[in-house]
């Protein structure tokens, strides 16, 4: 009898809990590629690359004023990461920077980096904070001839260490 109440109240707990991982939109962390494939069926990107054996990226051509751009990262044929490229300027960063703060407190992880590659130096600043079981974060980077400003949502996986 007090084993069944004791595995009745274990059971209770977990079904309260919060679903664990990020959604955004109808993206959410565990989809499968099939899933995925589905819920961008609506959004008529007008291009899409497969990268590597993982990620697959959707985006609108240069011309288009919508600019989209996502980047869907898979382990194990899950979808683990979530990144949406936003109009990249310092600006912009530090107004998604301090609204992260003010939500989620201080960043967990701050990477700084710098690299020179045969066109120029790269600088990248990126922050993560963690909510809950997720990490959200944001990423600048100025490369020789461009910025590129995106939001990522990421779940730790077997994969890679999350954040990255």
């Amino acid at each position: 009898m007090t084993t069944t109440r004791t595995l009745a109240l274990i059971a209770g707990l977990l079904l309260t809990l919060p679903a664990l991982g990020w959604e955004v939109g109808e993206f959410r962390n565990g989809m499968t590629r099939a899933e995925l494939d589905e819920a961008l069926k609506s959004w008529n990107f007008e291009q899409r690359l497969v990268v590597g054996s993982d990620s697959v990226y959707v985006y609108d051509a240069p011309d288009n004023p919508a600019r989209r751009r996502f980047l869907f990262t898979f382990c194990n044929d899950k979808l683990v990461s979530f990144s949406q490229e936003i109009e990249p300027t310092f600006s912009h960063f530090v107004v998604v920077a301090s609204n992260y703060s003010s939500l989620y407190g201080h960043p967990l992880e701050v990477v700084p980096q710098t690299n020179v590659i045969a066109s120029g130096q790269t600088s990248e600043l990126a922050m993560f904070w963690r909510r809950g079981p997720d990490y959200v974060g944001i990423r600048y980077a100025e490369l020789p001839a461009s910025e590129k400003l995106s939001m990522t949502w990421q779940v730790g996986n077997n994969c890679w260490q999350a954040p990255r």
